[in-house]
């Protein structure tokens, strides 16, 4: 079975670790947590974009990430945690806005059936008897 590729952009290491372990919880094993935007470049310029890209409303840089995103489409979808403010842009607002797929968009602490429902509808979509 085909295992989607997860990259998990945060900068707080507690909440890399949790977002690992709950990938991992759910059979989800392909996981690379990336530690700054020069990390998290590199892997998206890698031949085989990532399925599944986490990333936190408070990041720096998130809506220069976006237009890079809607430009080279090097991942299938994404899935934001955290809450936007009026201090911080609404990243999954904006994703949408350019056409990005936004598998969901998660609170802390995550609510453990949405995040389930992302996880398993993300593979349903990467399994080889689904995908085109």
């Amino acid at each position: 079975m085909h295992q989607p590729y997860v990259l998990i952009h945060q900068a707080r290491p507690s909440h890399q670790i949790l977002l690992h372990q709950a990938c991992n919880a759910l059979g989800v094993f392909d996981v690379r947590i990336t530690h700054d935007l020069v990390d998290l470049n590199a892997c998206l310029a890698r031949k085989r974009g990532a399925d599944l890209l986490i990333l936190d409303h408070a990041m720096k840089g998130g809506q220069a990430l976006l237009e890079r995103l809607e430009r080279n489409r090097c991942s299938r979808a994404l899935l934001f945690v955290g809450c936007a403010s009026k201090h911080r842009p609404n990243l999954a607002e904006q994703a949408r806005e350019r056409g990005l797929w936004v598998l969901a968009d998660l609170p802390w602490p995550l609510p453990v059936r949405r995040w389930q429902q992302a996880l398993q509808r993300i593979q349903t979509v990467t399994s080889p008897t689904h995908a085109h």
